[in-house]
């Protein structure tokens, strides 16, 4: 993520997003339920697998859920659990259509980013989801937000500038940014277990893409043809980076180079790299105008929040409500 939006598009994810729930209006008497909602049960299990789903995403994160924060957590998605089932069974009230073809999309859109249907089922395993109820849940969750944009978000007024101006000032503490470098690079890798024979060959390959780089061949075109990693597509662009974004031996060449300055070869874990640094950033704080779209999004973002939990508070009031 990049600096400028690290703050806002973090607290933007955390008003917004509501999970969807696996109801059940004739289940069983064995079943266990964490709740019902004027008698359409949410799971135990259901409730488990959003606890651990969370607790696992904030793993990647390098968020570690503490035992003494599990009870609370438990009780706060139990919560926006059963908020979200109440939002969709509104949204069965309303003239909302049938969007079942939405969803099959979704489903199928879901699958196409796991690379492959061995993976995706992998994931579901290990997280304790049914394919039936990941596809219940993606059905109610078309269908909650269809209702909220057509009965909730249509209240909602515009930003004004008053309102993100004030933003800005409250947090422009937050948006110092430190020393950044533009880079672009030619990987060629070497596996940890390969051969004395398969480094030498890597080597004279890197060599030669420098000596041609040196010469004055685009950069760009060399890494586009010849480099061994995703931003090989993008001519090698890795973007803007900060200290501690790379590995030690690649940013501390990075930043010791000057604009449109090619690197000698570096060694790291991933191979060997030869780099240009295509543009330099000293610190600073972000500008209003730099900005003004992520505070637009994020206040944006809030108010949506806000007005889901007036809909939920006034649904809650018609509502019965058993905690089990």
């Amino acid at each position: 993520m990049r600096i400028r939006n690290a703050w806002f598009l973090a607290a933007a994810a955390a008003m917004l997003t509501l999970s969807c729930v696996v109801s059940s209006n004739a289940a069983s008497q064995k079943e266990n339920f964490a709740a019902k909602v004027n008698g359409a049960g949410i799971k135990a299990v259901t409730l488990d697998a959003a606890v651990n789903n969370y607790i696992e995403n904030q793993k990647m994160f390098g968020v570690i859920v503490k035992d003494e924060e599990k009870d609370k957590l438990k009780k706060d998605i139990l919560n926006e659990l059963v908020s979200a089932e109440l939002l969709y069974q509104a949204s069965q009230k309303a003239d909302l259509g049938d969007l079942s073809k939405d969803a099959d999309s979704q489903l199928e859109n879901i699958k196409k980013g796991f690379g492959s249907d061995q993976e995706f089922q992998k994931v579901l395993k290990e997280r304790g989801i049914e394919i039936k109820d990941l596809k219940e849940d993606i059905k109610k969750g078309i269908y909650i937000n269809a209702y909220l944009e057509k009965n909730i978000f249509p209240k909602l007024s515009p930003v004004t500038e008053d309102e993100k101006k004030q933003e800005y000032e409250t947090n422009k503490d937050k948006l110092n940014v430190p020393d950044e470098v533009k880079a672009s690079h030619v990987l060629i890798k070497v596996e940890e277990k390969a051969t004395p024979e398969e480094k030498q060959k890597a080597r004279e390959k890197i060599d030669a893409l420098r000596a041609r780089a040196m010469s004055g061949e685009d950069f760009m075109k060399l890494a586009k043809e010849n480099s061994q990693d995703g931003s090989a597509s993008n001519g090698g662009d890795l973007g803007y980076f900060k200290k501690g974004d790379m590995v030690k031996p690649f940013e501390d060449t990075a930043f010791g180079l000057e604009k449109d300055q090619i690197s000698p070869v570096i060694e790291t874990q991933f191979g060997y790299h030869v780099l240009k640094v295509t543009d330099k950033k000293a610190a600073h704080t972000l500008t209003y105008e730099e900005v003004s779209k992520d505070i637009e999004k994020f206040l944006m973002n809030k108010h949506r929040r806000d007005e889901v939990n007036k809909a939920v508070e006034l649904l809650k009031k018609d509502a019965k409500i058993d905690i089990m």
